[in-house]
C-alpha cells in the first residue's frame, strides 16, 4: 500500500532534496506559488515554497527502504509522531496540486485605488492613490495638490503602502 510522507529538508535545500529523491525513482511533491514584488524599483516574478522546508513523498509502506530516503542529500528526516512517520491524506495533495494549478500570480504590489505613500525628497509622506503601472520600474498615481488632483508618474521604489 502507497501512502504520502512528510519530509523536513534541510534549508533552502528542497529542490536538492526533491531532485535527488526523483533521481531514485520516488514520486515527490514541493507545493509552490508565485508572487509578485518589486525588487530594486522593477516588477518581478519569484516562485516561493507553499510550505517551506517540507517536501511530500508518496511510499510503498510494504517494501520501502525508509532510511535511504532519509539519508538523501537535502533530506533531514520524516516529521513523526513519536515513533510513527506523519502520514499525509490523499485528498489534501489532490487540493494541493488543484491549488497550486488554479492559483494566480500573488501580488504584493498596490492594486488601483489603494492609498499609497511617496517617498520621494520633494513629496515626503505625501498620500497617493495608486493608479496603474507605467512599465517595469514606474507606476502612475494620483495626487492631491493644493486642493487638485494631479497625475504623476513615479518610481516604484519611492511608493510605501
Amino acid at each position: 500500500m502507497e501512502s504520502w510522507y512528510l519530509l523536513f529538508c534541510k534549508a533552502k535545500q528542497e529542490l536538492r532534496a526533491q531532485t535527488n529523491l526523483q533521481n531514485q525513482g520516488f514520486e515527490v511533491f514541493f507545493p509552490e506559488h508565485k508572487i509578485e514584488r518589486i525588487v530594486k524599483g522593477r516588477r518581478s516574478i519569484k516562485t516561493s515554497p507553499l510550505f517551506p522546508n517540507y517536501l511530500f513523498i508518496k511510499l510503498n509502506t510494504q517494501n520501502c527502504n525508509f532510511s535511504a530516503v532519509k539519508n538523501t542529500r537535502g533530506v533531514s528526516g520524516f516529521v513523526a509522531y513519536g515513533t510513527k512517520f506523519q502520514i499525509v491524506p490523499e485528498q489534501l495533495i489532490s487540493q494541493l496540486r488543484s491549488f497550486e494549478t488554479a492559483c494566480e500570480v500573488k501580488s504584493d504590489l498596490p492594486k488601483t485605488g489603494d492609498v499609497v505613500y511617496l517617498n520621494t525628497e520633494s513629496f515626503k509622506n505625501v498620500q497617493a492613490i495608486y493608479q496603474e503601472p507605467d512599465g517595469d520600474m514606474r507606476s502612475i498615481l494620483l495626487v492631491n495638490l493644493l486642493n487638485k488632483q494631479v497625475t504623476v508618474s513615479v518610481e516604484n521604489k519611492e511608493i510605501s503602502l
